[in-house]
């Protein structure tokens, strides 16, 4: 089920972005989701729900406490919370973008911009549904591809890093290669002969070396360099 949540402090807005959302949603055939509003950011943040959502659309200029400042919070404790800023001026485009919000939708403009918006989130969502199977030496295990952050090769050995409610560690006899052809189709990324990694959980590219969001750093070799940083660009451009 989608659970999307809709915050903001004007009521002629937030019934227009519902409304639109539902109508798209069902045009798509897709009708198990729920949408809940919220017309003050406090009420978001002290809802035990405010984690269960994978989408929420925030109106960035209201009272007591703005739409970023939810954001922020927001992102403190979870990554993968799909974000959309709703606003009527363009002055906080880039300090959105740094809370990794998917898009920013100018208020005067909704009707031309929420249909596409939709499309990425209903694509995003559904890679979040991907699972996989493994027979892990810790046990047999079900995965979301999407919490999947690298996984790493080590004398015949996998390691799966994962993200569950903490970062783990899965370990299984099993080529790289395998897996590689595998995972390549949800957006991985091999940056090396002894590592695969999920391109979401990329902050840059640079001087040989990648970094992931968690701030771990992981070597890209001079020979694959390139031709690496070149397929991560591609891989996010597909991905706007």
């Amino acid at each position: 089920m989608f659970k999307i949540a809709v915050c903001d402090d004007e009521p002629v807005y937030l019934e227009k972005i519902i409304n639109s959302i539902r109508r798209i949603l069902d045009e798509r055939g897709i009708s198990t989701y729920q949408i809940d509003t919220y017309s003050e950011g406090e009420v978001l943040l002290e809802d035990d729900k405010v984690f269960d959502y994978n989408v929420i659309f925030l109106d960035i200029n209201m009272p007591q406490i703005s739409g970023l400042e939810v954001a922020e919070k927001i992102r403190e404790s979870r990554q993968d919370i799909l974000l959309i800023f709703v606003t009527a001026f363009l002055d906080y485009a880039i300090e959105g973008y740094r809370m990794e919000a998917i898009r920013f939708l100018l208020k005067d403009m909704l009707d031309e911009l929420l249909p596409e918006c939709m499309e990425t989130i209903i694509k995003k969502l559904d890679m979040q549904t991907h699972k996989i199977n493994k027979h892990f030496m810790e046990g047999k295990k079900e995965l979301s591809v999407d919490s999947i952050w690298y996984v790493e090769s080590q004398r015949h050995k996998l390691f799966f890093h994962i993200f569950e409610i903490r970062m783990v560690r899965y370990s299984l006899y099993e080529k790289l290669d395998n897996i590689e052809k595998e995972l390549q189709k949800y957006r991985f990324l091999r940056i090396h002969k002894s590592f695969l990694v999920n391109t979401k959980y990329i902050e840059s590219i640079s001087n040989y070396r990648v970094l992931l969001k968690d701030g771990r750093i992981l070597p890209v070799p001079r020979d694959k360099y390139q031709k690496a940083k070149e397929r991560y660009y591609e891989i996010m451009g597909d991905m706007i």
